[in-house]
């Protein structure tokens, strides 16, 4: 990526001032989409002390992360959409302005209720955020060796922020305080918003532009949301609760005004017919899987290690990141190792997670790091680092050329859906098998977290056998 290239040549006039070198763009669509990644997982080790200052319950300690997941996955197709029809730059504009507010509040919040607001907020900015960076990319590289250069930058910049994302909430919860987990993000935002000020030109403005389908997105992301919320809610008032039958009632009839609305709108978020596509399918539980086993593995492990096993948040931090560093290594090198002709990678590294992840469910409440933690969360680290640049790529192998795009942006947001209802279902499968237990109350926390850890290496296994078929059918 030379920045002497003549801009001219290879970019768009719209997007990028004739003056600024093309790295750059490069360089602030990276740094976006590391703020976007390491939000989503910083957050974790600072869990016990948001619950603790503003005495979260169990069921708000779960929509810190589930708020955040939700609105990024069930506003990402629509973010798309508006990058396409309204320009990069202003999208992009919007999205960081958005989501820095969003991290003030969140920082600033005295109660519960203001911080789920404001991680909620936060994902509708990162939805414009993890699409419009790409598209950034794509627009100022078109073709050739350098936009394959510059899109294996930003893929590596987010999976180093999955890794090191922990690490820094540790330092910064331990040092400074949970907030700053929050305020981290306002400086990098604020510096974003002026970079992309000073280096993008909005788009030229167009004759006619096709209507946003602003109500699929909003009856998905609710319709999901009334999900996640029964499944919750099942934990305290049962199954047979009326509360829980009519959330879940309320979250079918969204779900089934999703499915009218894309069937009937002449711009829909997704066409429904490629669903009938065999490898759209699968692919869909390939990317839900893996969605639910990466942001699950970290979630509970970082409860179990500082409200059982009495690490604090440091501690915690630097005992995940060698699972991190392990995730982000295995995730850069498994794209190459395909390219090589090297196949199978979203089945063994499926294979391999759900062998660490059943490792650690047989965790004792006097675990030894280097016998009970390392081994398991560098297999968990290795297995979801092969799937992480694979699995989708896999997926789409099997879909034919022309329904690519929608079949990819279909797949990310079903990974970050698939996080938010793993989560819910997961917490809820663990407090359930807690509270049934005889023992006492460590140890009772202790096997509903196994009980957690043992379905999640499920999840990771499915998604596993469910790559094998996409194998099959690409080769059919």
């Amino acid at each position: 990526m030379s920045a002497s290239a003549p801009v001219s040549a290879v970019a768009a006039p719209s997007l990028i001032h004739p003056h600024i070198p093309l790295w750059v763009a490069v360089f602030i669509a990276c740094v976006a989409s590391f703020m976007v990644v390491m939000d989503g997982a910083i957050v974790n080790v600072a869990l016990p002390s948001m619950q603790a200052d503003l005495h979260l319950s169990r069921l708000q300690l779960q929509w810190v992360v589930d708020a955040y997941l939700l609105s990024l996955g069930g506003f990402m197709l629509l973010a798309a959409r508006a990058s396409d029809l309204y320009g990069r730059k202003r999208v992009l504009q919007s999205g960081l302005a958005i989501f820095t507010l969003a991290s003030l509040v969140g920082g600033l919040a005295t109660s519960g209720t203001t911080l789920l607001v404001a991680r909620a907020v936060q994902g509708f900015g990162a939805s414009a955020l993890a699409t419009s960076t790409l598209a950034v990319i794509v627009a100022v590289y078109p073709t050739g060796p350098a936009k394959a250069k510059a899109i294996s930058l930003w893929a590596a910049s987010s999976a180093i922020a999955s890794a090191i994302g922990v690490v820094i909430g540790g330092v910064l919860t331990a040092g400074m305080g949970w907030r700053w987990v929050m305020f981290v993000n306002v400086p990098i935002g604020l510096a974003l918003i002026a970079g992309v000020a000073l280096c993008m030109q909005p788009a030229r403005a167009g004759t006619q532009r096709p209507k946003l389908d602003v109500w699929g997105a909003i009856s998905i992301t609710l319709g999901m949301g009334a999900l996640i919320l029964g499944i919750s809610q099942a934990v305290n008032l049962g199954w047979d609760s009326r509360t829980v039958q009519g959330i879940l009632l309320t979250a079918a009839l969204l779900l089934a005004a999703f499915v009218v609305i894309q069937a009937r709108t002449a711009h829909p978020l997704i066409r429904l017919d490629i669903f009938r596509l065999p490898s759209v399918r699968m692919g869909n539980i390939v990317v839900l899987g893996l969605g639910a086993s990466l942001t699950a593995s970290t979630f509970f492990l970082s409860i179990v290690l500082q409200q059982i096993a009495g690490y604090n948040a440091l501690d915690t931090g630097l005992a995940l990141l060698p699972m991190g560093i392990t995730l982000a290594i295995a995730a850069i090198v498994s794209r190459p190792l395909m390219d090589c002709g090297v196949r199978g990678l979203p089945f063994f590294g499926g294979m391999i997670s759900a062998a660490g992840l059943t490792w650690l469910a047989r965790l004792p409440l006097d675990a030894n790091y280097v016998a009970d933690v390392l081994g398991p969360t560098l297999l968990i680290g290795l297995g979801l680092g092969l799937m992480l640049m694979t699995a989708t790529h896999t997926a789409l192998a099997a879909v034919p050329p022309k329904e690519a795009g929608l079949a990819s942006g279909l797949f990310n947001t079903a990974r970050q859906l698939g996080a938010a209802l793993g989560i819910a279902g997961l917490s809820t499968l663990a407090h359930t098998v807690a509270r049934n237990s005889a023992d006492v109350l460590a140890l009772a926390q202790l096997q509903g977290y196994h009980a957690a850890f043992l379905a999640t290496a499920a999840l990771s296994a499915l998604a596993a056998l469910a790559s094998l078929t996409l194998r099959k059918l690409e080769q059919s």
